[in-house]
């Protein structure tokens, strides 16, 4: 479908992956609109683990979209192995956190599997490639039945062709988490097929013993039945996340770290996990056991020379006697305000018991009675400076208000905080977490400062109307607003406005029949707010609307067609088919039949023009250039052509002119007519080119412009072309029979019974796609539709047939 480079966004200097579509594929419009579809979800998934776009157009015929270089290559690749369980567990929990933003927005990747997984260079996963995904806005990109996917990584549901939902991805992640804990998929076979049926029915392999515990995971990952299985991302990204913070480094002979999971005997079962170990008990791997500290070698030594002999030694009372005196009276100085808790109460341990008593109560401070905590241990410090109970009393008030002071800050009361830090600082605090403290309410104060000045911006681009898009727009600044206090209610307010603003024009657009235009901003208001009340109304009224809509432009459309086959092209200017198929693509732009009518309309005006320029008809040539040119219905390039053939045609007429003379030969004039006749009787009426019937007599007639016998076989070629289109079609030659009908529309569109040629013919290649698809030869049955379509798109027989084709996937 494309191909990718790496380049240079010039204006910025930034690497970027191109990803450009096939030129083969230009002219299907169903590829562009999956490519802008790839770019435009892509685009609207901003999420640290999804890659960014950044710009998506075309130049000229190309599609291209520029996004994010990722130079880490896929996660996985055929010359590693498994990727380790550390890195097993961060990839498949950033993807499945991607895929918990992406399905919450109602986007289903549906090709999960390693090549799409590519890594940053600080190793980051990110998840790429949405050309198969799949949006909530009701346009299905693919027919009903069909599969798209890889077939290792397709979950059960999408094997069988069902549709999809997250569950799938989340399915397929599981394969991947697999691929990396092992280096292998679970499923393998020597086809496609094979490895479809196994998804289906094939029990899920267990992991290698030593990685057995993650096998109620993996279970409940891959379930066969969907409703069994895990099925939202950010879920599973929260349980990886809390495996992986159980799990931690343990030393192993080996050089690399190993994640060790929890002994045996307390494996964890399905949704549970063991407790993590302490960090002081000794954690053991297979093989691995715990082993003592080096014994020091002269410790041997020593023990193993001979003793020497007792030498006589002196009593050792008197130094133990030193000892614990020395040893009594460290501690009753260190245990000396415990001592004193022992002797009989006293003024200052009174106070103390009081100013415990306030700490215990919050009772930090109150200079009006005295009897707060500070005041009361200051008191006992009056009374005895060296209380170091006083002085700890002093240091746990001051943690208090520091303590207070941090709530206050992280609870938005900037006043209260700076109060309580006041406090906090004339009590000696250390001033490390003062200053914290000081510097939280500063940024604060500034991000108040910034928060008022972007609601002022958000205000402004409502007023101007730039509700969104971009990062200056008022959705877009709200939003900023709440990243940063999520519970400020101007924020949720201003985003409620602006929503109201665009669900007040879905309305206004739905009752003048914009039905672009309304869908438009239905999907502006799902895109920012998926669950708004007012989207169910919005689309019901929308789908009403457009199916009364749809009943007058199959009329209109009717209607042009009928015109078409009359003749009526381009004129009279109150009732033509260009001006119906244009008037339904003014309100329908990916109207197909509309669009086929122009592209008849303009093949037939070309067709005369051709045959005008080939009679040298320079009056009428120029008239159907005219035509063309004033309807635009000729590139610019085409057009520079014709005018160019006709101005050749011209030139090369006067030289005929001038030539006609000579060339009025009654002998050459006789061979011409002989020659038409044969052509005639062969069935060669208006091909090939200079040798047929009609080319012939018009040589006669430019000779000779009043010759009788060609003017009469002239007249003749409508009655000789429905005898031939008899025989050609009792004969089954259909291209043949075709080839009359489009001969004699070009030349005589008005001419009797050229409806009935076409009704007839229709049914004969509707009878030959019905055979076709009877052989189940799709192909051909698809192409035998579409010509009876064009001949007759109001033949019966098409509506049965369309539905065959349809169930048979064609």
């Amino acid at each position: 479908m494309a191909s990718v480079h790496l380049a240079l966004q010039e204006s910025v200097q930034r690497e970027v992956a191109l990803k450009i579509m096939a030129p083969t594929l230009a002219g299907d419009p169903q590829f562009g609109e999956r490519f802008l579809r790839e770019a435009r979800i892509a685009a609207r998934l901003r999420h640290p683990h999804v890659v960014q776009v950044h710009d998506v157009g075309a130049c000229g015929e190309m599609h291209y979209m520029a996004m994010e270089y990722l130079p880490g290559g896929a996660v996985v690749t055929r010359e590693r192995g498994p990727r380790g369980l550390r890195f097993a567990l961060r990839v498949t929990r950033e993807m499945a956190s991607a895929l918990g933003y992406a399905h919450a927005r109602g986007v289903i990747h549906r090709d999960i599997k390693p090549d799409n997984i590519l890594l940053r260079e600080d190793g980051a996963a990110v998840l790429t490639d949405f050309g198969i995904a799949r949006a909530n806005d009701n346009v299905r990109m693919t027919m009903t039945g069909s599969i798209m996917g890889t077939p290792s990584y397709m979950s059960p549901e999408q094997a069988r062709g069902e549709e999809l939902d997250g569950r799938s991805d989340l399915y397929s992640l599981g394969i991947v988490f697999y691929e990396l804990l092992t280096g292998r998929v679970p499923y393998a076979a020597e086809d496609q097929i094979s490895v479809g049926i196994m998804h289906l029915s094939a029990p899920l392999p267990n992991l290698p013993a030593e990685l057995g515990w993650l096998d109620p995971l993996l279970h409940r990952l891959l379930a066969k039945d969907r409703a069994r299985r895990l099925s939202d991302g950010g879920e599973l990204a929260q349980e990886l996340a809390e495996i992986e913070q159980r799990f931690t480094p343990t030393p192993m002979r080996s050089t690399a770290p190993q994640l060790t999971p929890p002994p045996q005997a307390s494996m964890p079962q399905p949704g549970q996990f063991a407790p993590l170990h302490r960090a002081s008990e000794p954690v053991t791997a297979a093989g691995h056991e715990p082993t003592l500290g080096s014994v020091d070698g002269g410790l041997i030594a020593d023990r193993a020379r001979p003793r020497r002999r007792a030498v006589q030694r002196r009593p050792l009372w008197p130094w133990m006697l030193c000892l614990l005196l020395v040893g009594a009276g460290a501690g009753v100085w260190r245990y000396q305000e415990q001592l004193r808790a022992l002797l009989p109460q006293s003024q200052t341990a009174e106070v103390l018991d009081r100013a415990e008593q306030a700490l215990a109560q919050g009772r930090l401070s109150d200079d009006a009675t005295g009897s707060g905590a500070r005041e009361l241990f200051t008191v006992a410090l009056a009374i005895d400076p060296d209380n170091l109970r006083a002085r700890d009393g002093l240091a746990r008030v001051g943690q208090r208000w520091l303590l207070r002071a941090e709530q206050a800050a992280g609870a938005g009361d900037v006043a209260g905080a700076e109060a309580a830090l006041e406090q906090a600082r004339q009590l000696a605090v250390p001033a490390a977490r003062v200053d914290a403290v000081a510097e939280q309410l500063r940024q604060q104060g500034a991000r108040e400062d910034s928060l008022s000045g972007w609601l002022d911006k958000a205000r402004q681009a409502r007023d101007e109307d730039r509700l969104d898009g971009g990062p200056d727009s008022a959705l877009a600044l709200y939003r900023q607003v709440l990243e940063q206090d999520p519970g400020n209610a101007l924020a949720r307010d201003g985003i409620g406005q602006v929503l109201a603003i665009l669900v007040e024009r879905a309305r206004r657009a739905i009752t003048a029949g914009e039905f672009v235009e309304a869908e438009a901003q239905i999907a502006r208001v799902a895109g920012h707010e998926p669950a708004h009340p007012d989207l169910p109304t919005l689309r019901g009224r929308l789908a009403e609307a457009r199916q009364a809509e749809g009943s007058r432009r199959q009329t209109a459309l009717q209607e042009a067609e009928n015109l078409l086959q009359r003749g009526r092209l381009t004129a009279p200017s109150e009732a033509n088919a260009l001006a119906l198929f244009r008037s339904v693509l003014a309100e329908s732009p990916d109207e197909e039949r509309a669009k086929r009518g122009i592209e008849r309309i303009a093949a037939n005006l070309n067709t005369q023009f051709d045959r005008a320029a080939a009679d040298y008809d320079i009056e009428r040539a120029g008239e159907l250039l005219s035509t063309l040119e004033r309807h635009a219905l000729l590139s610019d390039r085409a057009l520079a052509q014709a005018r160019s053939r006709l101005e050749a045609v011209r030139q090369r007429a006067e030289t005929l002119e001038a030539q006609r003379a000579r060339e009025a030969d009654p002998q050459r004039l006789r061979n011409l007519l002989d020659q038409a006749a044969e052509a005639a009787s062969a069935g060669n009426l208006w091909g090939p080119p200079g040798e047929s019937a009609y080319d012939k007599y018009r040589q006669v007639q430019r000779a000779e412009p009043s010759n009788a016998e060609a003017r009469q076989g002239l007249l003749q070629l409508p009655l000789r072309a429905a005898e031939h289109f008899e025989t050609a079609l009792s004969t089954g030659r259909l291209g043949r029979a075709r080839g009359y009908v489009e001969g004699l529309e070009s030349t005589n569109a008005s001419a009797p019974g050229l409806g009935a040629m076409k009704r007839r013919l229709s049914q004969a290649y509707a009878g030959y796609a019905a055979e076709r698809l009877g052989a189940g030869e799709l192909q051909r049955a698809r192409d035998g539709f579409e010509q009876a379509l064009e001949l007759d798109p109001d033949n019966a027989e098409l509506v049965t047939l369309r539905a065959r084709l349809e169930a048979a996937g064609g």
